[in-house]
């Protein structure tokens, strides 16, 4: 019974880390629609930026999970 209960939360966790990934992506593909509309090299590294620090932190916290 104890088994079950755990992996509940597992399983809530687990979606909040993909969640982050999407989200992550997100930000890339917007940093490089906006490097190409013409927004400029910061807007876009800002993004990036964001977006892969997302990635990391999602996948550093499913690896410790």
């Amino acid at each position: 019974m104890s088994g079950e209960h755990g992996t509940g939360i597992s399983r809530r966790y687990r979606v909040y880390q993909v969640g982050g990934i999407v989200l992550g992506v997100l930000f890339l593909g917007l940093g490089i629609a906006a490097l190409l509309a013409g927004g400029g090299p910061v807007i876009a590294a800002i993004a990036g930026i964001g977006g892969l620090a997302v990635i990391i932190v999602s996948i550093v916290m499913m690896v410790r999970s």
